[in-house]
């Protein structure tokens, strides 16, 4: 929980028999601070009027601004990205599966810097059927922030929270909508009170993505297939449709080959990757050491691990004949460098992907680096996006 405005404060009063004595902040004592805080002789915490807000998902919500006790469901880069790192201590309660568990390596490298990470209460995962309201409840949060997804999960649980006196605000980077994007980056900014930075942020990457469309629009989509490829090459991992990747390729100007077969996500038949003859592939990976044979991206992973992996999805059976394969357009991306106001760089990647010549110019990779280094405390060292060659 953040500290009270008096907490900063170089001076405090004391009461004495007849009057308040203005003294030293070094000098007084947590317990006279506290008696005097109850006696009602210390500013109250100055608090905006309630607010109206509206989460992605419809649901409405009055807080007052900015909230002080938060339940942090997931999308944990672009909360401290609006927040900044001084938003930390207002989080109460944490979904830990969803970061430490999905991408390990991200989450030791965040712990060492923000080791208050590490110590929060963790609420519990809705994909893994963990999320808990009862503790949730019980950390007295002023408002949970959740993804749709996570709100969709959970069902009637959301009811449960909030006829607990908790709002539920919900925002969507899953979708990749550039617009939801926007309106997520803008909702997290009222809640955390930092609307100046929230629109920097936003604005820029509305420009990035502007930037790409624009010198799309007289050409060619070519056929792209995306995998997550967390089971690695003997396994069909999960492909997309109009949603994650699939999105994301079509912002980048592809054709991607899983729109109208998958309606969000799931493996699709490689009988009909196949049939489709991908010009371009992509298989995302992470941290997931955990698997033998994944397709290992992300935080400490070399370029070389890297690599290896992804030359293991081309044994597959009828691979070699697809002209992704034949012309060398087979390539690697973190899957964290997804769902993220970072993903800009993520749409340039694709872009150069599909488009090597219009967009030579493009260095995604390091626009992924130099977008950590300004708006977060960590800036990550491992492989986030790269070609077999």
């Amino acid at each position: 929980m953040a500290a009270p405005p008096w907490r900063s404060r170089t001076a405090a009063f004391v009461v004495t028999d007849c009057c308040a004595t203005r003294i030293s902040m070094a000098t007084v004592s947590r317990r006279v601070l506290l008696a005097a805080a109850a006696a009602g002789l210390l500013p109250a915490p100055s608090r905006a009027a309630p607010l109206r807000l509206e989460g992605l998902d419809g649901r409405g919500a009055v807080l007052h601004q900015p909230a002080r006790r938060i339940v942090l469901g997931f999308y944990f880069e672009e909360f401290l990205a609006v927040g900044g790192t001084a938003a930390l201590p207002r989080v109460v309660g944490l979904s830990r599966g969803a970061w430490k568990d999905w991408r390990p390596a991200h989450w030791a490298e965040y712990v060492k810097v923000l080791p208050r990470l590490a110590e929060l209460p963790d609420v519990g995962e809705v994909e893994l059927g963990t999320f808990s309201a009862e503790k949730a409840i019980a950390l007295r949060p002023d408002v949970a922030i959740l993804g749709t997804w996570q709100v969709q999960g959970l069902g009637t649980t959301v009811d449960r929270l909030a006829a607990a006196g908790i709002p539920v605000l919900a925002i969507d980077y899953h979708a990749e909508e550039p617009a939801r994007h926007l309106a997520s980056t803008r909702l997290l900014g009222q809640i955390l009170g930092e609307e100046a930075r929230a629109a920097r942020l936003a604005a820029e990457y509305e420009a990035a993505i502007a930037a790409v469309r624009s010198r799309l629009a007289e050409v060619r989509p070519p056929r792209i297939y995306i995998e997550l490829g967390s089971k690695g090459p003997a396994e069909q991992g999960p492909s997309y449709g109009p949603h994650m990747w699939g999105a994301l390729a079509a912002l980048a100007g592809g054709d991607n080959i899983g729109l109208g077969v998958i309606n969000s996500w799931g493996p699709m038949a490689a009988e009909m990757v196949l049939a489709r003859r991908p010009e371009v592939i992509v298989i995302a990976g992470s941290e997931w050491r955990q698997h033998a044979s994944g397709q290992l991206m992300g935080q400490g992973v070399s370029a070389d691990e890297a690599r290896a992996r992804l030359r293991g999805f081309l044994q597959r059976p009828g691979w070699a004949g697809l002209p992704a394969v034949r012309d060398g357009r087979v390539h690697a991306v973190y899957q964290g460098a997804s769902r993220t106001l970072a993903d800009a760089a993520s749409v340039q990647y694709l872009a150069k992907a599909l488009h090597p010549d219009l967009f030579a110019d493009l260095d995604p990779e390091a626009y992924y680096l130099d977008w950590h280094e300004r708006w977060l405390p960590v800036r990550p060292r491992g492989s986030f996006m790269l070609g077999l060659r």
